[in-house]
């Protein structure tokens, strides 16, 4: 999941598709609406995005995480904007910094993938093998992600619900192997870890919407998506869902019912002064799966940005509870959108 409310070269960057969903025959599956690999490529949507997320080390044993997404805005005659932003947070450091790069570029309808090169920004990938570099202040990363396990349609089909907002199309790739290196100061150093990749793309309908998602890759071999979208006026929840990949591979789809997010404790931003949720408990009753997240660098804004007027929250977490009674562990990533008022300001009612 990804940043609803942003904006590029003042176009509104968040975009849900209108598409209805299929009505399935008594006694099947719904067929799938998004097809791999085709739709690994580029759609010609309003907004489209890859987003990645994870964790590594290097060979001295110092920890990172990162977040970095390439935004895709529609095509204007040849002309297709892009927005890369990415976080790096140094946790032996505790520092945390961001940045962004834009583009305009051309749309290949033939493209199997996301490529997008900026800068010395790249974002490269088909699917099986995706290059990712980028560089903050005096750190440069050289990834490479390779996939470990099939990409996960959510809700079944591809396609998931934003409330009043309508629907987007959206998979994930929710354990991939990473290798690479990471230079800080002109000194290289080697890294390992692991990512989380989403992809998602559809049509504006001009409705606000906030949410708190979660990715986590669990200490089981498991991977756990969940997400509740709600009212940036008054916190009305609108939808929720949630997505479960076993060590086997097998998909297991979570409705709204069966998915909580709740926090205890508020962190407020010295840099913007808005108030953001800090410390989750995530339940799935249905599984008796109960976590404790905790945020490894609480100052984990993106704020600040050129083009998406609105900050929000980005950062790694720890996650530790229990699974039917027995303790459970894992890392992931948590995601805070619509907390700014200044989302309301920069969107038009509709």
């Amino acid at each position: 999941m990804k940043f609803p409310v942003l904006v590029l070269c003042a176009v509104v960057l968040l975009a849900v598709a209108c598409g209805g969903e299929a009505t399935p025959a008594a006694g099947t599956a719904p067929a799938p609406l998004v097809t791999l690999p085709a739709d690994e490529g580029p759609h010609d949507s309003i907004i489209e995005w890859w987003y990645f997320n994870g964790l590594f080390t290097d060979d001295r044993g110092r920890e990172y995480s990162y977040h970095y997404v390439t935004f895709q805005g529609e095509s204007a005659g040849a002309a297709v904007p892009h927005l890369l932003q990415a976080s790096l947070g140094d946790h032996t450091a505790g520092e945390h910094l961001t940045g962004e790069q834009v583009l305009l570029d051309t749309l290949d309808p033939n493209a199997t993938g996301v490529d997008v090169t900026v800068n010395g920004w790249e974002m490269r990938g088909d699917g099986d093998l995706y290059s990712l570099e980028f560089g903050l202040g005096d750190y440069s990363l050289d990834l490479e992600a390779v996939s470990s396990r099939p990409p996960v349609l959510h809700q079944g089909v591809g396609l998931v619900d934003l409330g009043p907002a309508g629907n987007t199309f959206y998979y994930s790739r929710t354990r991939l192997d990473l290798t690479g290196s990471i230079t800080i100061g002109g000194e290289q150093r080697p890294v390992t870890g692991i990512t989380w990749m989403d992809h998602q793309w559809g049509d504006i309908v001009g409705q606000r919407v906030g949410w708190d998602w979660i990715s986590l890759q669990l200490d089981d071999g498991s991977d756990l998506m969940a997400v509740m979208v709600w009212d940036p006026v008054d916190r009305t929840p609108f939808a929720g869902y949630g997505t479960l990949v076993s060590p086997d591979g097998s998909v297991l789809t979570l409705e709204q019912d069966d998915v909580s997010i709740s926090s205890s404790e508020i962190w407020t931003s010295p840099a913007t002064g808005i108030g953001y949720p800090s410390g989750w408990t995530l339940t799935v009753p249905s599984l008796e799966i109960r976590l404790v997240l905790e945020p490894v660098l609480v100052d984990s804004e993106f704020a600040g940005s050129r083009y998406t007027p609105a900050a929000y929250w980005e950062g790694e977490v720890r996650a530790k509870g229990t699974r039917q009674g027995r303790g459970i562990g894992g890392r992931g990533f948590v995601e805070l959108v619509g907390y700014d008022p200044r989302q309301l300001e920069n969107i038009p009612a509709p």
